[in-house]
C-alpha cells in the first residue's frame, strides 16, 4: 500500500521537497509570528496550516473532509485542520485534525485504525485512545481526545 498523501489535492510525500508557492496555491498559509515564537522553531524549519481542508491517503482509502453545511444540526457538522512541518523545505511531519465532530471524530479514527492495522499490524497503544504504527521510514498515529469530538492524526518521516 502506498501512502499517496494529498491535502487540498496537493501531493505530499514524507521526506520529499515541497514548493512553498504550491503550498500557498493549495490554501496553506505560513504560521504567524506569534506561533513561530511560541514554538521556537530552529533555523530551516517552517510550519504551514490549512483550515477546512480535504485529506486523502492510503491509495484514497481514507479521506478526511469538513462538513459545515448549515442545514445540518451541530452534532452532524465538523471542521478539519492540517499542519505541515517542513525541515529545509522537506516534509517532516503532517498533522491533521477533526474538530467538533460529535460522531465524525470517532468514526474517522476507527477507519484510520482499521487501515493502518491491516497493513502494519496491531498498533502500539501508548495510552487510551492513542494508536501508533511504524514502518521503515514513516510513523503513523491516531488519537481521540477525552472530549470525543476531536481526533488528531500524525504522519511523520523518520530520519534514517
Amino acid at each position: 500500500m502506498d501512502l499517496k498523501l494529498q491535502i487540498n489535492e496537493l501531493n505530499l510525500e514524507p521526506g520529499s521537497k515541497v514548493d512553498i508557492q504550491a503550498l500557498k496555491n493549495h490554501k496553506f498559509r505560513s504560521a504567524g509570528l506569534v506561533s513561530r515564537l511560541v514554538k521556537r522553531l530552529p533555523r530551516g524549519q517552517s510550519i504551514f496550516h490549512s483550515k477546512n481542508c480535504t485529506i486523502d491517503c492510503f491509495d484514497n482509502r481514507w479521506s478526511l473532509y469538513p462538513c459545515t453545511h448549515e442545514y445540518l444540526t451541530l452534532d452532524r457538522q465538523w471542521k478539519t485542520q492540517a499542519s505541515i512541518l517542513l525541515v529545509n523545505d522537506r516534509v517532516k511531519k503532517v498533522n491533521f485534525h477533526v474538530v467538533d465532530g460529535v460522531y465524525a471524530a470517532q468514526n474517522f479514527l476507527e477507519k484510520f485504525k482499521s487501515i493502518c492495522s491491516e497493513h502494519f499490524g496491531d498498533p502500539k497503544q501508548a495510552q487510551t485512545n492513542l494508536y501508533q504504527w511504524t514502518n521503515e521510514s514513516v510513523s503513523f498515529s491516531g488519537f481521540l481526545h477525552a472530549d470525543n469530538v476531536t481526533a488528531d492524526f500524525t504522519i511523520e518521516y523518520l530520519d534514517q
